[in-house]
């Protein structure tokens, strides 16, 4: 079989190195080709990162399609368009939930020990002790609650600060020790409501972009904090930037954003209660993900469901 691999962040020769060693693990015959060096070969399965829609076209004998990202946003209007009847997988986890639990904690605490209001009072040589919240009480609360939300809650409740979650279905998924409440999103604003820190890692969907505006962002407590991981444009800026600028909320971490790389005049970059990050928060390891897709590739041969199939109608 062939396996083509469309990744302009990393190395070919990566890919190719790392899916040859599982491939033999699982005694699966394989020959992987450079999409973008050979756009005309013909292959069966296809590993890809915002690959050009004509090329998507071109493949006429696609069995599957491997997403390398976390969000699958931005193949699955390409994959509607030009390759409907091919079923598009997603990774699940891959190495990025341990990275992604890590951001989130670091957001976490550095809102609880009050990080910002200490570097404020730094730049003013300021020596002054603040109080901080009983961390019992500083509840964050996870928009989302897959693969990489579910190992950052996990994380965050390891450090003794109560969690919650507000998912679509407001019910825990199958086979996980998620034990904090879970809201519909039916529920939005109640859950809203309860939360010190919000983390946001909802998927980009035709139901969730800019569901994060004015109105839903003032439900959160004064003083609450936002980290947005997810996809940036579930986020109003604007409306960020104006409860920031009335102290309704007191930080934003921003690791995504609607337009990327942010615009360089973008006011986010100079507001003293953001911080910004350039969509690092959780990054496609080769070896894992070429391990994963390897498996998933040999439960589609044996004709097991390799999970991780994405439901066009949601969007994830």
């Amino acid at each position: 079989m062939k396996l083509a691999v469309w990744d302009p962040d990393e190395p070919f020769r990566r890919w190719r190195d790392a899916l040859a060693q599982h491939a033999g693990e699982l005694r699966l015959a394989i020959e992987v080709i450079d999409a973008a060096e050979q756009p005309d070969e013909q292959a069966d399965f296809a590993l890809v990162w915002r690959p050009p829609g004509e090329w998507l076209a071109g493949q006429q004998q696609l069995r599957a399609v491997f997403n390398l990202g976390a969000g699958v946003d931005a193949v699955l209007p390409l994959m509607r368009a030009h390759a409907p009847q091919v079923p598009l997988i997603r990774l699940q986890d891959a190495g990025m939930g341990r990275q992604m639990a890590d951001y989130v904690a670091e957001a976490v605490l550095h809102a609880h020990r009050r990080m910002l209001d200490y570097a404020a009072l730094q730049a003013h040589a300021t020596w002054e002790p603040l109080v901080l919240a009983p961390r019992t009480g500083f509840s964050v609360g996870f928009l989302g609650l897959g693969h990489m939300g579910l190992a950052a809650a996990r994380r965050v409740q390891g450090l003794e600060f109560p969690v919650l979650a507000c998912t679509r279905s407001g019910t825990p998924r199958a086979g996980t020790d998620f034990d904090g409440p879970i809201y519909g999103i039916d529920r939005l604003y109640e859950f809203l409501g309860h939360c010190r820190v919000l983390v946001v890692l909802l998927p980009l969907t035709a139901d969730t972009h800019g569901l994060l505006d004015y109105g839903a962002l003032s439900q959160l407590p004064r003083g609450a904090h936002v980290v947005n991981a997810g996809r940036g444009a579930l986020l109003r800026e604007q409306d960020l930037l104006d409860l920031l600028d009335e102290q309704h909320l007191a930080s934003a971490t921003l690791d995504v954003f609607e337009t990327e790389p942010l615009p360089i005049d973008h006011p986010l970059w100079s507001h003293p209660r953001v911080r910004i990050t350039p969509h690092v928060a959780a990054h496609t390891l080769v070896g894992p993900a070429a391990a994963q897709i390897m498996r998933k590739i040999a439960a589609l041969e044996r004709g097991d469901d390799p999970g991780g199939i994405v439901d066009a109608r949601l969007g994830y």
